[in-house]
């Protein structure tokens, strides 16, 4: 038997856009912002490729703003709130400390809705639409799904390729063959 354990690099991860992220008003104004602040000259093509991979790195910078750290944010808030209502036990609260108050609990609750959908969004099992909080399980099945669509290893021939780059020069080669046979065959079949 064979192990091994290493950071496996498997190139840029994927762009994900988060659903949670509609329901935050800032985000009509951060695209507006970086789709308009730029002059892109040639193909349309090209330019859509262009603003959309500079919109991409924003929206992941934003994210991290908006959304990061989301359990530590939902913590601070939690103890904030304790913090007010054990001082609005002992005495009046003033009318800043309400509104200060008021605020915590609409972020606390949009933050647990955004950190629900994002789950939801991850885990695609319908039963946590549903309603059941069972989230090891759920964390499990998304750490399961993304193991399982990892290729880390591929047999060619008789020889394994193992390393990341490897892997990727063997898949694209591959493909490009099979392209080029359906090809040579689509050709064929026409003469």
């Amino acid at each position: 038997m064979v192990l091994k354990v290493g950071g496996w690099d498997w190139g840029p991860k994927p762009f994900r856009f988060n659903n949670s992220w509609l329901e935050n008003s800032k985000l009509k104004e951060v695209v507006d912002k970086v789709w308009n602040s730029q002059s892109i000259n040639g193909w349309m093509g090209f330019v859509w490729k262009e603003k959309f991979k500079v919109l991409k790195g924003r929206l992941r910078v934003w994210n991290k703003e908006e959304h990061g750290l989301i359990d530590d944010r939902i913590t601070r808030l939690k103890e904030e709130i304790e913090e007010l209502d054990v001082r609005g036990e002992e005495s009046l609260l003033n009318e800043e400390e309400v509104q200060t108050r008021r605020n915590n609990f609409s972020l606390f609750w949009s933050l647990l809705k955004s950190k629900d959908s994002l789950v939801v969004q991850k885990s695609r099992v319908k039963w946590l639409k549903e309603g059941d909080a069972n989230t090891k399980f759920f964390y499990n099945c998304m750490k399961a799904r993304a193991s399982g669509i990892c290729v880390r290893a591929l047999k060619v021939n008789d020889d394994w390729v193992q390393t990341s780059g490897d892997v990727r020069r063997v898949i694209v080669e591959y493909f490009r063959i099979k392209l080029w046979r359906m090809g040579e065959l689509d050709r064929l079949w026409m003469e």
